[in-house]
């Protein structure tokens, strides 16, 4: 009977006229979609643009708060976040530091309004031409400017970024191709922009990402065996001739020796390392050390959001000091959470992502492997990376997540 009255409501929310506020919904998510590739300013406008609208359509009575399983999780976390303000140092900036969980709402305002189910493919199209756009304009820029040891990167605000938003982009790119029929010319469309958005994330030399995107693959691959096979075996061929042919692909694979890194972890940070990716984990080793060396004193509540460098510089060398290596943040999502909000935050991290992995494979089919595969992507980030803190990732997975799961719902219903 729910089931009926939901199709009921969607079906009458698609029929009636529609007013400012639907067209500003579908307007700044269109905004969010295309501009989340390179510019957090305008996504963030684009995000605000749909808030706005959805408030006003709510106000009608046109739009309702759809319940979610993670909700109460999510809370639970802001909690900790709230609680850890009276712990910080520097509380204002712990304080302010709480307006970051607005992040969610990139995966609410496309997961709560009934007036989107006509549109959400529309708005992933988008998201997808942004993202292989971005891919070529990088990939053309390496093969001018490259040289050995640069990074391809996409340019405004996510340069820095560029190989993690690839990843998302690549799986859901992916997806795309697997989990629903085109005609010849739309299947050839996405995938030359799969092997664009494919190569522009490994040209990225980012490790964190090409493990992000690994392991969202195999969620994938879990859900749709054979379809994902050819692509499988090319990929491994490009990956093998990319190996032989480029030794900075070498020495960033080689960062992958865990027993490399560990022979380093005794030593100092003058230390003559083998190479950069070698230098890059032993960093992380040692920034992880001295998060816990720092959480000695503050288990349950932690040290409050955004107050990390200043404890750091008083546990830093003179050497660490005069080479600006003081961080501000631990290059790893969990000790980020149990280092900011203690182990009652962590508990609850770990609370909220079981819940929302739960909540998307409530699906029927193959479909919900899609968002699954972009959360695991950005869990994967998170083992190496301070993702939860990189605003353009965190609502780029959300915003994702939410599409995805929407079309799940959707085709269980039509079913």
């Amino acid at each position: 009977m729910d089931a009926i009255a939901d199709n009921t409501t969607a079906r009458y929310s698609q029929s009636r006229e529609k007013n400012w506020a639907d067209y500003l919904l579908i307007a700044g998510l269109i905004i969010y979609a295309f501009a989340s590739t390179f510019s957090i300013a305008a996504s963030q406008i684009g995000l605000g643009l749909a808030l706005i609208a959805f408030v006003a359509l709510y106000r009608d009575g046109k739009a309702s708060f759809k319940p979610t399983s993670f909700s109460g999780p999510y809370a639970f976390l802001v909690l900790t976040a709230i609680m850890a303000v009276f712990r910080a140092e520097y509380h204002v900036r712990a304080l302010v530091e709480v307006k970051s969980f607005l992040v969610i709402f990139s995966f609410y305002l496309v997961y709560w309004p009934d007036t989107l189910s006509d549109q959400r493919t529309r708005i992933l199209n988008i998201y997808l031409f942004s993202a292989a756009l971005i891919a070529a304009f990088s990939c053309a820029h390496s093969y001018i400017f490259m040289r050995l040891g640069d990074h391809a990167q996409g340019f405004f605000s996510t340069s820095i970024t560029f190989g993690e938003c690839q990843a998302l982009a690549t799986l859901a790119l992916i997806h795309k191709l697997v989990n629903s029929r085109h005609s010849p010319g739309t299947k050839l469309m996405w995938l030359l922009a799969l092997t664009v958005t494919m190569t522009s994330l490994i040209l990225s030399f980012t490790r964190g990402a090409w493990m992000g995107f690994a392991a969202g693959f195999a969620v994938l691959f879990v859900g749709f065996p054979r379809r994902l096979l050819p692509i499988v075996a090319v990929s491994i061929l490009s990956f093998a001739i990319a190996l032989h042919f480029s030794p900075y692909m070498r020495e960033r694979i080689s960062g992958f020796d865990v027993s490399k890194i560990l022979t380093t972890a005794d030593k100092s940070f003058n230390q003559n390392f083998e190479s950069i990716a070698i230098m890059s984990s032993f960093h992380r080793l040692y920034i992880w050390q001295r998060g816990f060396t720092m959480l000695k004193d503050n288990h349950a509540f932690g040290i409050g959001a955004k107050n990390m460098k200043y404890h750091y510089y008083r546990l830093s060398t003179d050497y660490e000091r005069e080479n600006n290596l003081v961080w501000s943040h631990q290059h790893n999502n969990f000790m980020q959470m149990l280092l900011s909000y203690g182990f009652i935050g962590l508990i609850a991290f770990l609370y909220f992502i079981i819940s929302l992995v739960k909540f998307t494979m409530t699906g029927t089919g193959n479909a919900q492997y899609g968002a699954l595969a972009i959360f695991v992507c950005f869990l994967t980030f998170g083992l190496t990376e301070h993702s939860w803190g990189d605003e353009e990732v965190i609502m780029m997975t959300f915003f994702l997540t939410g599409l995805m799961i929407c079309s799940t719902e959707e085709k269980a219903s039509q079913g």
